[in-house]
């Protein structure tokens, strides 16, 4: 039941820091002005990988403050009730597995927005 509620509360975290609504509203318009040519293919780009820069920062600060929080767990665990030591391995597996769908997940995004900006350059 933890594990299930911390995976879900990871996703969510994860879903708000790729989705952040501010963002993909200024991309909306930034890809309505260039498609309208009132910006540049460069300042679309840009605009693009200043979002990604973003995730990958926020997704690198979210990964280390779970890492410390695990680690911290541990040492508490192992410290008061050492039978729990192995009920964190499968939570790790959990997490390194959620992290890598959500990393293929951004990076399918990554991709789509590149094709996208490319058929823009193109057209």
């Amino acid at each position: 039941m933890i594990t299930s509620q911390r995976s879900e509360d990871f996703e969510q975290v994860i879903e708000k820091i790729v989705f952040n609504e501010e963002e993909l509203e200024e991309l909306k318009i930034a890809i309505r002005n260039f498609t309208e040519g009132n910006i540049k293919a460069k300042q679309l780009k840009q605009k693009l990988l200043k979002s990604r820069g973003r995730m990958v920062k926020d997704i690198s600060h979210f990964l280390s403050f779970c890492i410390d929080r695990i680690k911290n767990e541990n040492i508490t665990s192992e410290d008061n009730q050492p039978a729990k030591k192995n009920q964190f391995k499968e939570p790790d597996i959990q997490l390194q597995q959620d992290l890598f769908e959500k990393n293929e997940l951004l990076n399918i995004v990554a991709n789509k927005v590149n094709n996208l900006v490319e058929n823009l350059k193109k057209n």
